[in-house]
């Protein structure tokens, strides 16, 4: 899986709305999420969440997230750190322009500011942008250090404002630092979730802190798709999908996968997990890269505010495999 498939897994988890076809880059920071948690008081050192190589002092009264790299405010701020290889530099760096994020909704309020950074260098964009009838004021912040790439993304809903006034995110901006990167292992513990079974797959790597790269084969990087793959991706935002919507939604969110096509399901089940419901569904699609032809399963977990999708594909001929990333799907836990 390449640099931008993974950017584009960050993308689909940023809250209920995903543009079908979006620029990546640009897209990853479109979407506001509305989520709470409880708040210590600001400390002098960065807190790096998640077994992470990037991260930040935050404001009084903000949080390591449980659900995801970052930091949540009961009032429904966040700050969401998105760690990246060294190369995505080069990707994004010139490219978060005004112009280019007017067409995401967010409205950059002046240009791209120099931001400080401790053994790197970074720049901030600054504006607001609305969603599901709210405001909220934004700050997206690029840097860069030893370890790599990072993604800094403050939001801050409107009625938020006094509990986390603009000053205290400008300072939590300049405290922004990278770390020596964990090793997957601490990487793999870290997160929100548990696998029980890897059936045959191994971890390859862990991205935003949050979601899980298996695969079965030598390679970490796969951009032709040789290896069976899958990706464990827990929704970032708390918008509950409505009950009796997850079928529709589960589908939408197969059908919108960038550079496949001809994506058909030919299997669909229902069923309950607890006090959550599951979907599955299997299928075919055609990288549009490659024009290789895949089956795919995915096992969607739908739980209150909340839900989990564990995504597998693997050759049209390789059912065994994704038998197996149903066995995977199936072990999955939230903490």
């Amino acid at each position: 899986m390449s640099v931008r498939e993974r950017l584009r897994g960050v993308l689909s988890r940023l809250g209920p709305r995903r543009p079908a076809r979006r620029e990546l880059l640009v897209g990853l920071v479109v979407a506001p999420l509305a989520i709470a948690g409880p708040a210590p008081e600001a400390c002098a050192d960065p807190v790096f969440p998640a077994a992470g190589a990037l991260g930040l002092t935050p404001p009084a009264g903000m949080s390591v997230s449980r659900r995801f790299a970052g930091f949540e405010h009961p009032a429904g701020a966040s700050i969401i750190l998105v760690e990246m290889p060294p190369e995505a530099w080069d990707q994004i760096n010139g490219r978060f322009t005004p112009e280019a994020l007017a067409a995401t909704g967010f409205r950059v309020k002046g240009g791209a500011e120099t931001l400080p950074v401790a053994g790197g260098e970074g720049f901030v964009l600054r504006g607001t942008q609305p969603a599901n009838g709210l405001t909220y004021a934004k700050w997206v912040a690029v840097v860069r250090g030893a370890p790599g790439t990072g993604l800094v993304t403050v939001q801050v809903p409107e009625k938020a404002a006094r509990q986390v006034p603009a000053a205290a995110v400008e300072a939590a901006l300049r405290t922004i630092a990278f770390r020596p990167k964990a090793g997957l292992t601490d990487q793999v513990a870290a997160l929100p979730y548990t696998v029980g079974d890897m059936a045959g797959y191994r971890p390859a790597a862990v991205f935003a802190g949050s979601s899980l790269l298996l695969t079965e084969g030598p390679k970490d990087v796969d951009p032709e798709r040789e290896q069976p793959v899958i990706v464990v991706a827990p929704s970032l935002g708390q918008a509950p999908v409505p009950s009796g919507a997850e079928v529709a939604v589960a589908r939408r969110l197969l059908a919108s996968q960038k550079d496949f096509a001809d994506v058909k399901v030919t299997d669909e089940a229902r069923s309950s997990r607890g006090g959550a419901v599951v979907v599955r569904l299997r299928g075919t699609e055609t990288d549009t890269k490659s024009g290789r032809a895949l089956g795919v399963t995915q096992t969607m977990v739908f739980d209150g505010k909340r839900y989990l999708r564990v995504l597998g594909f693997a050759d049209a001929g390789r059912t065994d495999a994704l038998d197996r990333a149903d066995r995977v799907a199936a072990s999955v836990a939230m903490r």
